[in-house]
């Protein structure tokens, strides 16, 4: 009977993982986006790396548009209990596109601006670094703008004829000046005219979550400030690298870059 009863204790204070994380919206796929729901008091791990978790118990993983490995999450609860998620990303085939036309200091910049580039990159990681309590990451998003879809996410590029890094966002075709409204409510993290961009707007929606806002002909707005969904931020342009009006929209989770289209869904033409 004591053997029994030593085996029983041993056996309690032992954590459990059994049973699994909820996930509300959002598929395991490379540049997808995945909203849990856990205890708002727990801890949550993703390959054993704490992440946020919200005061109503939310919280966010996404893939990269290459990631390949599984995420192992596991949530800690106050008992010291555990549940336990794995997700592994199914793999996407992306296609190839080649533009032709562009300036060639905006392909193989001068050396004389290498040093401008180097520093728009720094501020733009900066921009994309924040880990604020903001909960808009959980919320549906919208589109910031109608248009013509001319760019996808993943797409291998061959600019004036030279392989180049993939493009990570969505290009939207639109007349200049056409307002730009947030996808989702944040606090503004930049605004400013950049090398290749040209006018760019991060917005902070929390938890590492940000929008980019790529070529714009202006901004409506200034940094810290925060904004509500459907606000007009700035309006479609063509400055920085570009071949006419349109907008490119990016999303990150801090240095993983997602697939706006997955996030915000079918665009409606209404």
């Amino acid at each position: 009977m004591r053997i029994i009863l030593l085996y029983l204790l041993a056996f309690s204070i032992i954590p459990n993982i059994a049973e699994s994380i909820e996930i509300i919206r959002g598929k395991p796929l490379q540049g997808g986006l995945l909203v849990l729901k856990v205890d708002n008091d727990s801890k949550l791990t993703v390959n054993g790396e704490t992440i946020p978790v919200s005061a109503n118990g939310k919280a966010i993983v996404g893939f990269h548009r290459d990631e390949t490995e599984p995420l192992h999450i596991i949530e800690t609860l106050r008992d010291g209990s555990k549940k336990e998620l794995i997700l592994k990303p199914k793999l996407r085939v992306y296609q190839e596109q080649r533009i032709n036309g562009l300036p060639k200091n905006m392909v193989t910049p001068p050396d004389k601006v290498l040093k401008r580039i180097r520093e728009d990159r720094k501020q733009v990681a900066k921009a994309r670094s924040y880990l604020t309590s903001i909960n808009s990451f959980e919320k549906v998003f919208s589109w910031p703008i109608k248009g013509i879809i001319t760019g996808t996410y993943g797409t291998k590029r061959i600019l004036n004829g030279k392989p180049r890094a993939p493009h990570y966002g969505i290009d939207i075709a639109a007349p200049k000046g056409t307002p730009v409204r947030a996808p989702q409510a944040g606090i503004i993290r930049m605004a400013k005219n950049l090398y290749f961009t040209g006018w760019t707007i991060i917005l902070d929606h929390g938890h590492g979550l940000s929008s980019t806002f790529l070529h714009l002909s202006g901004t409506k707005i200034k940094v810290g400030q925060r904004v509500q969904k459907n606000q007009i931020i700035g309006n479609v342009g063509s400055t920085g690298r570009s071949t006419g009006p349109h907008l490119d929209w990016r999303i990150n989770l801090l240095k993983k870059r997602l697939d706006p289209h997955l996030i915000a869904g079918t665009m409606s033409r209404k």
